[in-house]
């Protein structure tokens, strides 16, 4: 019976857990104390002050690319490109010089109108015989 009882107590003793947790609470400890363990650690935290930053900046850049002016600039566009009446071209119809919103654009006379732009003509130069 206490042949039984100390078999019992030694197993419970030895078991594979309690040894492999004192493996790792030891080997923690030895980390913890030893140089390579501080160079690792500020490695690591120089790593993850690196990839807030970035993540910082991509956000930044994200709210940049939402401004207020991205809608409106993508609704101009849209109107300009796809919902407006194409206008018939007329072969009187010269080409000009358009500035529509600071852009210079070389469109018909006619589209010019159309679109509310300021035209003036373009300079010609004739070629000799």
């Amino acid at each position: 019976m206490l042949r039984l009882v100390a078999i019992l107590s030694s197993a419970l003793w030895l078991s594979g857990c309690f040894i492999a947790e004192e493996l790792r609470q030891g080997d923690a400890l030895i980390e913890q104390h030893s140089v390579g363990w501080r160079a690792k650690k500020q490695k690591i935290e120089q790593a993850e002050a690196e990839a807030a930053t970035a993540e910082a900046e991509a956000q930044q850049q994200k709210a940049l690319n939402r401004g207020p002016g991205v809608p409106d600039q993508l609704a101009d566009w849209w109107q300009e490109t796809v919902e407006e009446e194409p206008v018939k071209s007329n072969r009187d119809d010269k080409l000009v010089s358009c500035v529509i919103g600071g852009k210079t654009k070389f469109v018909r006379e006619s589209d010019c109108k159309v679109r509310g732009g300021r035209a003036s003509q373009l300079k010609t130069t004739a070629k000799g015989p």
